[in-house]
């Protein structure tokens, strides 16, 4: 049964800082803010019964520093684990899609793989990753926000990929995955 949605935060979630990337702290940038919609997507999958998590790639923010990013845009407190890599600027830090930083935060959470549910806009990180090690994914392809360079990729299915196209529509895409409630899951 899925219990947890992870979250990308930077252009899912956020706006990303001037320049894209975060070249220093997150907290940095007072340009930083919620996406529309976001807050209420969070209210309306909480009371769908389903717990939040962050998983992002960052340069130079690590997990205390976008705890303070969500604390500043009056979030943190929706979040049962936040995990920011701060690793963009360093190859020898693993980042999505490496599995390794997926099954740490899916440890954390002691939870499995489809138990969770990935929402990000990011295929080649984000989606891919997530389908890797087993979890279902949402993919957030607003065009001001989608990524994808790699197109020969293969998915596995189950899990599933969900595409949306609007914040709004992240609950929906939810429902079908799991069947709002757990017929869909994959045990």
């Amino acid at each position: 049964m899925v219990t947890h949605i992870i979250w990308d935060l930077g252009e899912t979630l956020t706006t990303p800082p001037n320049g894209r990337m975060d070249e220093k702290p997150l907290t940095e940038y007072p340009e930083i803010e919620l996406r529309e919609h976001v807050l209420e997507v969070l209210e309306s999958i909480s009371h769908m019964g389903l717990k939040h998590a962050i998983l992002s790639n960052t340069a130079t923010s690590d997990s205390d520093v976008v705890r303070n990013l969500l604390k500043r845009l009056h979030i943190l407190d929706r979040f049962e684990y936040v995990f920011a890599t701060k690793s963009e600027l360093d190859p020898a830090i693993p980042e999505k899609p490496d599995g390794i930083v997926y099954h740490n935060v899916l440890d954390a959470l002691e939870i499995k793989p489809h138990e969770a549910i990935m929402v990000g806009n990011t295929w080649d990180t984000d989606i891919i990753g997530a389908n890797r090690v087993g979890m279902h994914s949402i993919w957030l392809q607003n065009p001001e926000v989608s990524v994808r360079k790699d197109f020969d990729e293969k998915v596995n299915t189950p899990p599933w990929i969900v595409p949306v196209w609007d914040m709004k529509q992240v609950p929906t895409a939810i429902e079908l995955i799991v069947g709002y409630g757990g017929e869909g899951d994959m045990e």
